[in-house]
Formats: C-alpha cells, sequence, structure tokens
C-alpha cells in the first residue's frame, strides 16, 4: 500500500487526547508514516519551530485548551507555511468547517477516526496537495 516516499513523510498530530494520540500514531505508523505528537499549543509550536524536523502535514483538532479558534495553526502555519492542515474533532459545527476550509486548510475528519479514511485522507493530501472538503473525505 505504501511507497518508499510514504514512508519518509512526517505528520505532527495535536489532541489533547492521549487515547486519541495513541490511536493515531498506531494507525499512521502502520501505514508507514513518522509522526509526531503533541498534546498542547507549546509542544506543538516547539515541534514546528525545529528547523531540523521535516514536517510534510499537521492534524490538529479543532478544540485544543488555551487555544481559540485557529490560532494554533496559525502560528504553525506562520512557522511552516507550505504545511497542509487536517482538522480533526468529535466537536465541530458546520459553519466552522465551512469557513475554515474556505480559508486555504486541507480538510476535516470527523470523530471518532476511523482507520480507512484517516488514511485515504493523509493520502490524498500528501499525494495532491488539494483542499478537501468534508463531503470528499467521506466517500
Amino acid at each position: 500500500m505504501n511507497t518508499s516516499s510514504e514512508n519518509c513523510r512526517t505528520i505532527l498530530v495535536v489532541d489533547d487526547d492521549a487515547s486519541v494520540l495513541v490511536l493515531i500514531q498506531a494507525i499512521l505508523t502502520a501505514a508507514g508514516y513518522r509522526v509526531l505528537l503533541a498534546t498542547e499549543s507549546e509542544g506543538a509550536i516547539r515541534l514546528a519551530s525545529q528547523k531540523h524536523l521535516h514536517i510534510d502535514m499537521a492534524m490538529l483538532d479543532v478544540h485544543i485548551p488555551g487555544v481559540e479558534g485557529t490560532a494554533l495553526a496559525d502560528q504553525i502555519l506562520a512557522l511552516r507555511p507550505e504545511v497542509p492542515v487536517l482538522w480533526i474533532s468529535g466537536f465541530v459545527d458546520d459553519e466552522f468547517i465551512r469557513i475554515k476550509l474556505l480559508d486555504g486548510y486541507a480538510g476535516f475528519l470527523p470523530k471518532p477516526l476511523r482507520r480507512n479514511d484517516l488514511i485515504a485522507a493523509v493520502q490524498q493530501i500528501l499525494s495532491e496537495d488539494k483542499i478537501l472538503t468534508a463531503t470528499a473525505l467521506a466517500q
């Protein structure tokens, strides 16, 4: 399923729920990706600030304690403007999805995450660098 180029792809995942991080790490590592984890915004910014780390994509929970709205994504994109951001959340309204996907983020996946949906979204974002809609991801 994976090519050798996918095996060196690195994904920064930020979620305050440790069980979600463990699940995402297990799924993506098994699919051949390198995964960097952070449970809060400071850790995510610290990782994104490290120039020696190559980051191909960021996967961010919509609701990170201590961070309002898309501030964390804005900070990461200020450091790494080329990195696509995939939003994940179990609690988000249609207005957030509509507005933020139109702002150029790579897409949105609802929680609970399904293995095949997660891998498909990551592969599509990394291979095509296209803006994804929630509808496209659900297909």
